[in-house]
């Protein structure tokens, strides 16, 4: 019969009847398609259960019962004892109570010792615990008590992972500013606070997935679900309140060295000792190993397919995150005004790609203002600039037609030592490219590369670009040319010495 059938012959919830399979005291058998096909007998072991259950006996002694190392007589007489107990204490404080309610007696003068006398009962006899089992072990051959330790901890570190993948991809598209990943402008204090964001959001948001789903996306790799005692998902207060527990004794609030001693403790509690964590261990939760279903009752994986699968999921999630992550910084580089250009869009992308390109550095490159301009940046607070480099650029020509800005000439002199070329120019041809076609996310790396190339030479070309006509005329007197590394160097400090270039970028019609 299905789970269906089973649920409507005992009464009993499925995720109850899940509970009890992940303990061992039920075992249904599988079909060929992978279904559960549980049997009458079946049906008779879940009505004992949820007897027993119902007579307030704990799991530990119903397996016991099972196994044959405890008669039921023997559970039956020990439980008979505890609520007898029960019961004397309850008929002791209900006989006391009637008593002291026909008294009369006031609060005011109540006199508390005769009565607490009269509640005293004789001691319950003192029936030993039947001993636990022995535990299981799970395929790494640790006990059951450690709640599957390894799978736990890939499982958590997926889950930041998702989430810090989440956020980083976010600002990358909102900000669209590829310096804080590529160079690490943020420093170390915002990296720490975009890792702890990602930790609060993972925890934020793991009760939600725990009360409704009884998993997290890592949970769900390696088949955990997390039940408590009664086999039932969390409430939403009981998972924020895990959630504050692992935060605040499971990461140390993330604070740096406590936190690594507070992650330290919790791993050698568990990998070592063979001992869950408090916020688990004293609620009564429990991880137990579900599979993983396709629809209803069918089962997606076997066992075995599932431990490995778990394994080579996490592996898969890890490289699409790292994929996300460099498809959104790729895409920062991308200019943001594509399709005819105005002189201020034109001063936008050549903004944004300057800004891409010198990210935490150069902070003495000028940009363009809306009109086209040079706009030289302001040093940060503190800092004194001593420019020893004489070269010049005059200011930006445009060509524009209804509006659109079709092409757009530089041009630099200079009489310094040493004379690079070709940044602005790379630059500028970035900007304009927002016109051609063809640019996109895969290729923009390649294209300012292939640009930064062409451009980095003292010599006359003509060349045709990505949909772009590049003319560049150059010359020089006392320096010799580098090509190797495309600059002009002092050839004798006592010969005049000046360079010049003119470089033009126009759309192709």
């Amino acid at each position: 019969m299905t789970i269906k059938e089973l649920e409507n012959k005992t009464g009993m919830t499925r995720a109850n009847i899940r509970f009890y399979e992940g303990e061992g005291l039920v075992s249904p058998k599988r079909l060929e398609n992978g279904y559960r096909d549980y049997s009458e007998e079946d049906v008779r072991t879940l009505e004992k259960i949820k007897l027993l259950r119902q007579l307030q006996l704990d799991i530990g002694t119903i397996r016991r019962v099972q196994q044959g190392t405890l008669t039921l007589e023997q559970a039956l007489f020990a439980q008979l004892t505890r609520l007898e107990g029960d019961k004397t204490i309850i008929e002791r404080a209900v006989q006391v109570c009637r008593e002291l309610e026909r008294s009369g007696v006031e609060y005011t003068v109540l006199d508390p010792q005769p009565w607490l006398g009269r509640l005293q009962a004789p001691e319950r006899p003192q029936i030993p615990e039947p001993p636990t089992p022995a535990s299981k072990t799970d395929k790494f051959g640790a006990p059951r008590a450690c709640y599957h330790p390894w799978q736990r901890l890939f499982a958590r570190a997926m889950d930041v992972t998702l989430y810090d993948t989440l956020i980083n991809v976010t600002w990358l598209l909102l900000t669209r500013d590829p310096g804080f990943v590529r160079f690490q402008t943020g420093g170390p204090v915002v990296k720490f606070l975009f890792g702890l964001a990602a930790l609060v959001l993972a925890l934020a948001l793991e009760p939600l997935w725990l009360h409704f789903w009884g998993w997290t996306p890592g949970k769900w790799v390696f088949g955990l679900t997390l039940r408590d005692e009664d086999g039932d998902k969390l409430t939403l207060a009981q998972g924020y309140q895990r959630s504050y527990a692992v935060f605040r004794d499971g990461y140390g609030w993330y604070i740096p060295i406590w936190g690594w001693w507070k992650m330290w403790q919790a791993r050698k509690l568990g990998l070592e000792q063979g001992q869950d964590c408090y916020w688990d261990h004293d609620e009564g939760y429990r991880y137990t190993k579900a599979l993983r279903k396709m629809k209803d009752d069918r089962l997606d994986y076997t066992e075995a397919e599932r431990e490995t699968g778990g394994g080579w999921l996490f592996v898969g999630v890890q490289i699409v995150c790292c994929v996300a992550l460099q498809a959104a910084m790729l895409w920062c580089f991308v200019p943001p005004c594509l399709g005819e250009l105005t002189v201020a869009e034109f001063a936008r992308n050549y903004n944004h790609s300057l800004r891409a390109q010198t990210a935490g550095r150069d902070y003495d490159e000028p940009t363009l203002d809306e009109e086209g301009h040079w706009k030289k940046r302001e040093a940060s607070i503190g800092q004194t600039v001593i420019l020893l480099d004489d070269t010049s650029y005059t200011e930006p020509e445009f060509t524009v037609t209804d509006g659109r800005v079709t092409a757009v000439a530089l041009h630099m002199e200079s009489r310094y030592a040493y004379v690079g070329s070709g940044f602005r120019e790379t630059i500028a041809v970035m900007a304009l490219i927002g016109s051609a076609d063809g640019v996109n996310p895969l290729n923009v790396l390649s294209t300012m590369e292939a640009a930064n190339k062409l451009l980095s030479t003292w010599e006359d070309l003509e060349a045709d670009f990505r949909g772009l006509h590049i003319s560049q005329q150059a010359e020089y007197t006392g320096y010799e040319y580098a090509s190797g590394i495309g600059q002009l160097w002092l050839e004798d400090a006592k010969t005049p010495r000046h360079c010049e270039k003119t470089v033009t970028i126009s759309l192709i019609e």
